[in-house]
């Protein structure tokens, strides 16, 4: 049973001349500075004091699933933040509700000429990065910052009942299928509101059709701010049978309701907009944030390895050292991910067999023993061979498979250009030269007479004409 939660309009003005005067920006929370978004984004559950680590090793084995919910707020947070905010305040500012062409824009226009006055100001924001790097947990994160659902009834004396949805996440379907992503659209809403009704939708089997126009309607419905479509990379999946489809329904979405888009995926998804000029062009509207692996260099990879390592529950805390830290990283390559499944593992083991500490031996063996189904995708990456790497998709660097992606074009370009200067030279062979059967083995002397007498030596006169190799193998 679902409920709602919606928060009741407050409105404050920015300052800034193009969101002042609008009442779906004005009654978003305030922008932050960059120190408010670590304060809110991170997130440091309690570490394990003396009363907790006198407990029962059972017991304390449970705390240690505390390591997954530690947030660190890094460099590439702000600029998430900072995207996102703009992505969705900028995204308003072409849906001004009190004016005529947004007015007349949400109107349904089955049956009748759409109106042309409403120009979108929406933008499309990419996050994309290898598997296990924290990309939705950050966005979600983020996400929360603002109220999902805002109620209005009146702003500046006039007449405003409304209820505007901030920001919607839907999961791309695990076949790529635009009815799966239909139903994810209907349930997430459903959700949001606190309601059981568009749902049902689907359930009376209306067409794909019916069910994206209902979309676009509901969009414009309840001003949504932006639409999360996580998961990208499962448009693959389909071999390209409804891909193009969702794309497309993904740019004509924001161009005619003003709802900006947020593509969440893997590198896997890469490849989705390698093809279509529009679709990659409008994936970088408001950039592209990515999230790759740290190298072993990076600052931030060192203070995340410390502020893990903090979360001790073995009992005998262990100082870090350059060997364990270097260890760490060369069973973990980066991953962060990987880093937290180590070292949780890693205690799991040393307090199930009452050992004294944590040591690169002990990391070694969990590794060897408890991580096996993660040696392949590592090793690849620790070969940093492109080759061994591209067997899994998703862990590509994004670069590499940009690489990837432009080696592969231009071939094909090559490939095109080859079969051009092959097709105009044909072309100017037929045009400049008299026709001949087969390729020519000798160079060619044509007589003006190609005519053979009665009495004439065949081969001879072939040979002589340059028709015949006399020395061919053939």
């Amino acid at each position: 049973m679902t409920t709602k939660s919606y928060v009741k309009a407050s409105y404050r003005t920015t300052g800034m001349p193009q969101y002042d005067g609008n009442p779906l920006i004005e009654a978003l929370p305030s922008i932050l500075t960059d120190i408010d978004v670590v304060r809110y984004v991170g997130n440091l559950p309690p570490k394990p004091d003396s009363a907790e680590l006198e407990l029962p090793a059972k017991l304390r084995s449970h705390g240690i699933n505390r390591l997954k919910d530690v947030v660190i707020p890094l460099d590439i947070h702000l600029e998430l933040e900072d995207n996102f905010s703009q992505l969705i305040r900028y995204g308003y500012t072409g849906r001004q509700p009190f004016d005529p062409a947004t007015i007349r824009s949400r109107i349904p226009t089955k049956g009748v000429p759409k109106f042309a006055g409403f120009k979108s100001s929406a933008n499309i924001m990419t996050l994309i990065g290898l598997s296990g790097m924290g990309k939705t947990t950050a966005l979600d994160a983020i996400a929360k910052l603002y109220p999902q659902v805002i109620a209005h009834n009146k702003y500046k004396k006039k007449i405003f009942i409304e209820t505007q949805v901030v920001w919607l996440k839907v999961e791309c379907p695990h076949d790529g299928s635009l009815g799966g992503f239909c139903a994810g659209f209907f349930a997430s809403l459903d959700i949001a509101l606190g309601i059981h009704k568009y749902s049902d939708i689907v359930a009376k089997h209306p067409s794909v059709s019916v069910m994206l126009t209902t979309i676009t309607q509901l969009c414009k419905a309840f001003y949504i701010g932006a639409i999360i479509i996580d998961e990208m990379q499962h448009l693959n999946s389909r071999g390209g049978k409804d891909r193009e489809k969702l794309l497309n329904f993904f740019v004509t979405l924001s161009n005619d309701t003003g709802v900006p888009l947020v593509y969440v995926g893997t590198n896997a998804m890469l490849p989705l907009f390698s093809g279509v000029l529009r679709n990659a062009r409008r994936a970088v509207g408001m950039g592209e944030v990515t999230f790759d692996r740290f190298s072993i260099e990076a600052p931030f990879w060192k203070l995340l390895v410390t502020r893990l390592w903090e979360y001790d529950w073995t009992g005998q805390a262990t100082p870090m050292t350059d060997e364990l830290f270097s260890k760490i990283y060369d069973l973990t390559q980066g991953n962060t991910d990987f880093l937290v499944k180590l070292l949780m593992l890693a205690q799991r083991f040393v307090i199930t067999e009452e050992l004294q500490s944590i040591t690169p031996t002990v990391l070694q063996r969990v590794y060897d023993d408890q991580m096996r189904l993660l040696h392949k995708p590592i090793e690849a990456l620790r070969s940093g061979d492109p080759d061994q790497i591209a067997d899994f998709e998703d862990m590509m660097p994004t670069k590499d498979q940009i690489v990837q992606m432009m080696n592969y074009d231009l071939k094909r370009r090559a490939n095109r250009a080859n079969m051009s200067l092959y097709i105009n030279n044909v072309i100017e062979s037929d045009v400049n030269k008299p026709k001949v059967s087969g390729n020519p083995v000798v160079p060619l002397n044509v007589s003006s007479n190609i005519h053979l007498a009665a009495d004439e030596d065949v081969i001879n006169a072939l040979q002589e004409r340059g028709w015949v190799d006399e020395n061919s193998e053939w």
